[in-house]
């Protein structure tokens, strides 16, 4: 008969695609996983990894059993939040997903907060690109996600709990340092430093310039926020960032911010929930503590009131 444990760790060799990478998600050997999957491909008397190439994927009856064991620990999960609740705020568990943005600039003050008021509640952080904090809530591998883009996926809940500031950063001695504005056509004159693929930056920065008819021709990738930053104040180029990511480094004087003319400059952070799914006391006091507006900008009364209609 199997058990709930080895479904978690069937449940991450089948999300990890790897024996060893499951072996750290679950704190175990990958000897010890190993032997956990073997007994259940001989309690189903059929294999459910094809472990012939460099990663371990589903077999058919592995894809089956996956689809039921991500029901079953969904069931699991609201349980466990159910459970919690009755307890109020004096304990269970929050698993956080955030982008860059959110999880580096902003969240560790909210979560210092968080953690003085409430200290019994465990909280886990898992910081990526917004591109992949949609799937991690549908996985169920967060409960509550914090992302730089709006995820466009039916099954999902995103409410906007405030907007930021989109500027341009240049070098300090660069020739548009000291213009008070500047246009999204003149973005193509030099190199543009980007985040990755899948950064909620990037991709509501591409939609905008899209619409204008702007496409980026040089372009530099530079994998996270921090490098983008060092490679503008190196003078490898210019970007646009929100105004929260780059408050230390434009008041230091190594960079400078300069406004967007002619450009819908807000880009707003969401909460991302699953529709119709149970949310615990733990998500709900988070929500309630984060920040209306960028800590540069007066609090954003719109947004605050968006937000008490979503109470």
């Amino acid at each position: 008969m199997l058990n709930l444990d080895q479904l978690r760790i069937f449940q991450a060799v089948a999300l990890t695609r790897s024996f060893t990478r499951a072996a750290d998600v679950v704190h175990l050997t990958q000897p010890g996983i190993s032997k956990h999957i073997r007994q259940m491909e001989d309690y189903f008397g059929t294999p459910l990894f094809d472990r012939s190439g460099r990663k371990a994927t589903l077999t058919e009856a592995g894809a089956i059993l996956f689809e039921a064991t991500q029901g079953v620990m969904s069931m699991i999960d609201v349980a466990e939040q159910r459970i919690d609740d009755l307890k109020g705020l004096r304990g269970g568990r929050l698993r956080l997903g955030t982008s860059f943005p959110i999880g580096v600039y902003l969240l560790p003050r909210v979560l210092a907060r968080y953690r003085k008021k409430f200290p019994a509640i465990e909280v886990t952080l898992d910081i990526s690109l917004s591109g992949t904090i949609g799937p991690k809530v549908l996985a169920n591998e967060i409960d509550l996600g914090l992302a730089s883009y709006e995820p466009h996926d039916p099954r999902l809940v995103a409410r906007a709990f405030m907007t930021d500031e989109l500027i341009a950063i240049v070098p300090r001695h660069h020739k548009l340092a000291h213009k008070r504005h500047i246009n999204p056509h003149e973005l193509t004159e030099d190199t543009f430093i980007v985040a990755a693929p899948g950064a909620g930056t990037r991709t509501l920065l591409e939609d905008r310039l899209r619409d204008q008819g702007i496409v980026l021709q040089r372009v530099l990738d530079f994998g996270n926020l921090e490098g983008v930053k060092h490679a503008v104040e190196a003078g490898l180029g210019i970007s646009i960032q929100a105004r929260s990511v780059v408050m230390r480094e434009v008041a230091s004087g190594s960079l400078r911010a300069v406004k967007l003319a002619g450009f819908d400059p807000t880009i707003p952070f969401y909460y991302v929930c699953r529709k119709g799914a149970h949310m615990s006391h733990a998500a709900k006091a988070l929500i309630e503590m984060l920040p209306t507006a960028s800590p540069s900008r007066h609090r954003s009364r719109g947004t605050a009131e968006h937000r008490d209609q979503d109470r």
